[in-house]
Order: structure tokens, then sequence, then C-alpha cells
């Protein structure tokens, strides 16, 4: 017990919080954006091309996209926090590249802070390119571990469908983390 002190007392505290959470109403926040979009650069064309025109065109949802929502001037950091905060969820579009960048680990790792700090289920993992075994980060692959994630697939009508339906519906729920406490 000794070396696991702080585990348990990490798990004490969630448990605690957790009992409070189940006792309370359900999330009543009312956010600015339906989903933060968490993507390397190289991503944007599908990001403006396939997840904007679906998501925001075709089924109204409200998406925080940096590269069209960040005001130009201000600390790159503040504002990913800031947005992040102000969003329902946050979608990973997970490829090589994002697991390689500095950047993307960050707002994953603000994501992961706000999962733990609301309660909520707020991560939305997706799987874009295939990843390479050993490229993932320890904290992601217990993310992608303990979760259900959704894969993209090019070729298949029925599969993007699918696709959306399930994005859409991970957008709309709101999980507590708690539940099963």
């Amino acid at each position: 017990m000794y070396c696991k002190r702080w585990k348990i007392r990490y798990w004490w505290h969630i448990t605690k919080k957790g009992w409070q959470r189940l006792s309370s109403s359900a999330d009543t926040t009312e956010y600015e954006y339906d989903a933060f979009v968490s993507y390397d650069f190289k991503d944007f064309p599908w990001v403006k091309h396939e997840l904007m025109v679906e998501l925001e065109q075709k089924r109204n949802f409200k998406l925080c996209v940096p590269h069209r929502d960040f005001p130009g001037g201000e600390v790159l950091e503040e504002i990913i926090v800031d947005r992040i905060h102000k969003s329902r969820k946050t979608i990973l579009l997970l490829t090589p590249e994002f697991v390689k960048s500095h950047w993307c680990e960050f707002e994953f790792r603000m994501a992961r802070s706000q999962l733990f700090d609301s309660g909520n289920d707020v991560i939305v993992a997706v799987i874009l390119k295939p990843l390479p075994s050993g490229c993932v980060s320890g904290s992601l692959y217990q993310v992608l571990k303990k979760k259900l994630y959704l894969e993209w697939v090019e070729d298949n009508v029925d599969a993007k469908d699918l696709f959306w339906a399930k994005l859409s519906d991970a957008l709309t729920v709101t999980n507590t983390l708690y539940q099963s406490l």
C-alpha cells in the first residue's frame, strides 16, 4: 500500500468527487462550441472538406477549428485552454503526425485535464490514419485502451455514413465518468 499511496489518494479523491457528482444534477453548462477539434496542420484539408462540411453544414454542430477560430496576436497556449473549456467535447483526429506534434500533445493534455476537472467524458477519439505501433504516448494509449474510438474509412460510403452518425451521437451525449462507481 505504501508504494501505491498516491494512486490510492487519487482514486479516493475521484471516488469522493464522483459520489458528489452523482448526487448533483446533470451538466447544464452552456458551451460556446459543441466541440474543439484537435488535429495536425497537415490534416486541415480533411477537417475543412469533410469534418466541417458534415458536422457544421449538414448537422448544425458548432466546431472550434483553430485555423478559423483562433484570434491572431494572442498567446497560443492560453487560446487553446480557453477554447477547450468553452467546448462541450474535444475531437482528437489521430494520425502519425498528430502523435508527433508538440501542439497536439498539449491540446490532448488540456482536454484530458478537463475530463478530470469536469467529471464528464469530453474526449472523442478518431483514428483518421493508421497509427504505427509504438508511436502513441502512454497517456493517449490509456485513453484508446479504455474508450471506444472511431475509425475513418475512406472508400466505403456505408462506413462513412455510420462514422458520421456515431460521431454525431458522441457529440450530443454527455457521459459522466463516475456513473460506474
